[in-house]
């Protein structure tokens, strides 16, 4: 992650035109790097800068009260970056700050330390660090690439698309400036992987609006993505490789693809947004009326891993299973999310056809079943606690039904019983109790 990021700085500085880092630099650029990041607000003093820096989430120190100090090498000790001996600068939130430090265990000879060189462009990478505020704490997040890459993703990303979501609220009071952030986006955030997928789905969107989708889907192709969220000294990351960020935004193309336009509450939902919103949204499992973000938990879950390339049919049937106990339909869509994902990554599991299959076949047991006295058999399927506990209930099903149904589906991934079983019940669930034909198409 250090040269990934030393890259975002390397490249703010070139397309600001140093080439060559003096401490004369330093002093005359080190407020650049705030004041880009900030979406261009005008950064002129230190005082300034460290309270957008703390608002952003950096863990600066409470005595902390200047910035250029800290950039210039003041001890002797080894650049960790370069290698060379000389003097050092004692790495700082603002320079690096995803070093994994906890000051009772970590012994400060230990610290990562930088020449004057690789201190600066690290502080300058903060230029292209972009921030979402959540409920959890704050998602940092970066891409890195080849630099021509990098700056073509950089450039749309950024100048067409961040700075028409993003702010920084100045408000001044006695003589003294407080921040806050915003970020403008269609989808609730309130998790970090929640927020990352938000801000994909809109610049997918910025991007069609404007026919520029493929142009980026294929110059960043060999870029990825850094995120970082947690509070504190601890935090947790994920990279997204290219060729995943690729496929996620032909997913988000073909979801905002299966929309209609929809009045949902009081708001109307364009058709680019209702497939996406209408499922996303309904992934809240009622538990907490004071602290909602607590509801969706799950949701933060199935999100993470779909970010990592996978879809978790057993996760989404146990939130489709809670809402039903709420008296809460499963969420629309979820068809066209399941189909849409597996023919953009494949499965790891299941295939499309296989998908097609068992989600077929719960759909026409679910029909058979609504309104009969046996519509109890999903929470016994749900319990099956066994390939073969589960079988034998399904086939009692169908003779109560007076039914005769192709079970090779589920014989032939006997292994993967437990996703078959998901899928089945996600395809029942939509027949009892919603979903339409976007759970039967």
């Amino acid at each position: 992650m250090l040269d990934a990021y030393l890259r975002n700085g390397e490249l703010f500085l070139r397309e600001e035109g140093i080439t060559e880092i003096t401490e004369e630099t330093v002093r005359k650029a080190y407020l650049w790097p705030i004041d880009e990041m900030a979406g261009g607000i005008g950064v002129s003093s230190e005082e300034e800068a460290i309270a957008i820096l703390r608002r952003f989430g950096f863990e600066l120190s409470g005595k902390t009260k200047e910035l250029l100090p800290s950039l210039i090498p003041d001890k002797k000790g080894t650049c960790s970056l370069c290698g060379k001996s000389g003097k050092v600068v004692l790495n700082k939130a603002f320079i690096f700050p995803f070093e994994r430090k906890v000051d009772s265990i970590v012994n400060e000879s230990n610290r990562l330390t930088f020449c004057m060189e690789h201190a600066f462009k690290l502080y300058s990478a903060m230029a292209y660090l972009y921030v979402v505020p959540t409920k959890e704490g704050t998602l940092k997040f970066f891409f890195d690439g080849p630099e021509r890459e990098l700056r073509r993703f950089k450039n749309a990303f950024k100048r067409s698309f961040w700075l028409d979501r993003f702010s920084v609220e100045v408000k001044a009071k006695n003589g003294k400036k407080s921040y806050s952030l915003r970020v403008n986006l269609t989808l609730s955030k309130y998790h970090p992987n929640e927020a990352f997928f938000a801000v994909l789905h809109d610049f997918v969107k910025y991007l069609r609006n404007r026919r520029l989708l493929q142009e980026t889907i294929e110059s960043g192709r060999t870029v990825r993505a850094y995120l970082v969220y947690g509070s504190g000294q601890f935090y947790r990351e994920r990279v997204i490789e290219g060729t995943t960020l690729e496929r996620l935004m032909e997913f988000l193309k073909r979801l905002q693809d299966s929309g209609r336009g929809t009045k949902w509450g009081r708001k109307h939902l364009e058709p680019r947004d209702s497939a996406v919103c209408l499922f996303y949204e309904n992934l809240e499992v009622p538990r907490n009326k004071k602290d909602r973000s607590k509801n969706f938990l799950e949701r933060e879950e199935f999100i993470g891993k779909l970010l990592g390339g996978r879809f978790d049919f057993v996760l989404l049937n146990g939130i489709f299973m809670e809402r039903i106990k709420a008296k809460l339909s499963p969420p629309p869509y979820y068809y066209t999310w399941a189909h849409s994902f597996l023919e953009v990554f494949g499965g790891d599991v299941v295939d499309v056809k296989t998908f097609e299959r068992i989600n077929g076949l719960g759909y026409a047991l679910g029909k058979a079943m609504k309104g009969t006295n046996l519509e109890r058999y999903q929470w016994e399927l749900f319990r099956a606690r066994g390939f073969e506990e589960f079988l034998n209930k399904l086939v009692e099903l169908q003779a109560k039904l007076g039914m005769s149904l192709d079970l090779r589906p589920i014989y032939e991934n006997e292994r993967e019983w437990k996703v078959v079983k998901a899928i089945l019940l996600n395809g029942m669930l939509n027949a009892l109790y919603g979903g339409g034909k976007e759970g039967s198409q």
